[in-house]
């Protein structure tokens, strides 16, 4: 079977992230950060966990595969960048998490912040990971002319992108069913309000 995918991979993330921002665009301040009862996460939780991901997955690439060589940019994230955790008052133990293995009653006191600066950042995320890919498909549009290790960590690098194509897809999904649970409308039936 081959490594590569069968599609276009940016093309395939930047529709799942169009999907998500424009999601994000329809809701206002109190359904961002709105919970059911007993439940520990908000639409904007899904959103910061979507935007760390995102961050995260493209600077761990390039921490990991400095092979790629410098005009693929810095390993560095935008969360730490922009000292994020600090400006938003993120716990300081939490400060190099993405949200992932998080407790229940950790991800409930997460002070995520206002719409403004959370699409702020989701959107920077978003780019940056689609100018990677951008340049990943320049740079290597398949594997013929690579060979040994850098290779074996384009295949994986190929692998962790759908995996998180799959990834945003599911959270897409959680916040949808909670915009549902708040309007009684879910993706399936706003046409039809």
């Amino acid at each position: 079977m081959s490594p590569q995918a069968l599609y276009d991979v940016l093309y395939m993330f930047k529709d799942i992230h169009t999907v998500v921002l424009d999601f994000a665009k329809t809701l206002d301040e109190d359904q961002l950060h709105w919970k059911p009862k007993g439940y520990s996460t908000s639409i904007g939780f899904h959103l910061w966990h979507l935007a760390r991901e995102s961050d995260y997955l493209r600077a761990v690439i390039l921490e990991r595969t400095p092979q790629l060589g410098p005009d693929f940019g810095e390993p560095r994230e935008i969360w730490a960048r922009d000292g994020l955790a600090q400006k938003w008052g993120f716990p300081t133990e939490l400060n190099a998490t993405v949200g992932t293995g998080l407790s229940d009653e950790i991800a409930e006191t997460l002070p995520i912040p206002q719409k403004e600066d959370l699409m702020n950042y989701l959107q920077c995320s978003y780019e940056a990971v689609e100018e990677f890919v951008a340049l990943l498909d320049d740079r290597y549009p398949n594997f013929d002319t690579v060979d040994g290790e850098l290779k074996k960590k384009l295949e994986n690098i190929r692998l962790n992108l759908l995996v998180f194509l799959s990834h945003d897809c599911r959270h897409l999904g959680m916040m949808e069913c909670l915009k549902g649970l708040q309007t009684g409308f879910g993706s399936a039936t706003e046409n039809r309000r």
